[in-house]
């Protein structure tokens, strides 16, 4: 399955990826807003359709019957009914609140990702002495498994593990220049943290690296392992099944319970009100259910392929503008402040 979130789903360059982000913040810019109780992209309106249906339903069917038959059989108690209202409202309270903090942790993993790959890309490139006659291919090829780990956690978390998927291309173009990969693994995210493992060792051996800066590396990798964990506790820790079970059955208890309760004052007009309330609880309900895996591909799930476009970015431009600082002696420049011109300062003045 492909994400709903319009996104391009092959392997681009530096200079494609840039054009994207543009034209993407573009189109932002210029996109007319329309107010969220107009919308249509990312409600739930089809998926609660037939509850809707079934509720109107049976909504019309005790209206007729209560009108044939008088009001000998209708089952009017306001006290019990504000009481199972409220006891329904305190569960779907307290669903959305646990769905929305799951979708708001896999953010906060996600981001917490980002920023160490950042920190390890600039590590790397920094801090990394390149030893001589191999310039920069071993820093470029980590910072490239750097990015392939999140690609590989989007498609591990997403259930796409197939190679013959169509979503799996930028993937399969991220790692093929890895030698003797083991095709047949089943958790890659693991596989190439071990990858970033074995590339801090190489550079523990083969280069004077500063002992500080190789802890750094380690802490790393020991970081992407368990972002790794923590977002495979999410994926694989749903909310009890007896709990959603219980919260659906007390939904439906209440909303067939609606027509009689109102058939006394509203008549016919209890159908159409039974509707509305059908459409708010089962909305809120819903919505619940499908922010619970925040790792989906609808419209309310993360933005997974964005974050992994801008990441691309951000190690990217980690490489070109390494090229420069890097490559200057800190004091050997001084900035005017007043004229933002850098003024090269004499030998002797440091």
């Amino acid at each position: 399955m492909r994400s709903k979130h319009q996104h391009p789903g092959h392997r681009l360059s530096a200079f494609e990826i840039r054009r994207w982000h543009s034209e993407s913040r573009r189109a932002r810019l210029q996109k007319i807003w329309i107010p969220y109780s107009l919308r249509w992209k990312g409600g739930i309106f089809m998926r609660v359709m037939p509850q809707i249906l079934v509720s109107g339903f049976f909504a019309a069917l005790i209206c007729s019957a209560l009108s044939f038959t008088g009001l000998h059989i209708a089952l009017r108690s306001p006290i019990l009914f504000t009481a199972f209202g409220f006891v329904v409202g305190i569960a779907i309270s307290f669903r959305m609140q646990a769905s929305y903090s799951r979708w708001w942790e896999g953010r906060t993993q996600w981001d917490h990702l980002s920023a160490v790959s950042r920190n390890f890309a600039r590590t790397v490139w920094y801090h990394v002495p390149t030893p001589l006659g191999e310039g920069e291919k071993d820093k470029r090829a980590a910072l490239r498994i750097v990015h392939a780990l999140a690609v590989a956690l989007k498609h591990h978390l997403r259930g796409e593990r197939e190679w013959d998927e169509p979503g799996l291309a930028e993937f399969r173009g991220l790692i093929e220049g890895i030698g003797d990969y083991p095709w047949n693994n089943v958790n890659h995210p693991l596989t190439l943290s071990l990858y970033l493992s074995s590339y801090t060792e190489h550079v523990r051996t083969t280069t004077a690296v500063d002992t500080q800066v190789l802890t750094h590396l380690l802490t790393h990798v020991d970081t992407f392992t368990q972002i790794i964990s923590a977002c495979e506790r999410l994926l694989r820790t749903p909310i009890p099944l007896g709990y959603n079970i219980a919260i659906c059955r007390l939904v439906w208890i209440f909303i067939l319970c609606i027509p009689s309760q109102l058939w006394r004052e509203l008549r016919w007009w209890t159908v159409l009100v039974t509707v509305v309330m059908a459409y708010m609880i089962f909305a809120l309900a819903e919505v619940g259910l499908e922010i619970e895996n925040p790792w989906g591909l609808g419209p309310n799930d993360l933005d997974l392929d964005r974050y992994c476009l801008l990441l691309a970015l951000d190690l990217e431009e980690i490489v070109v503008t390494g090229k420069g600082p890097a490559g200057r002696k800190w004091a050997g420049e001084r900035m005017d402040w007043g004229s933002g011109v850098a003024t090269p300062v004499e030998p002797g003045e440091v």
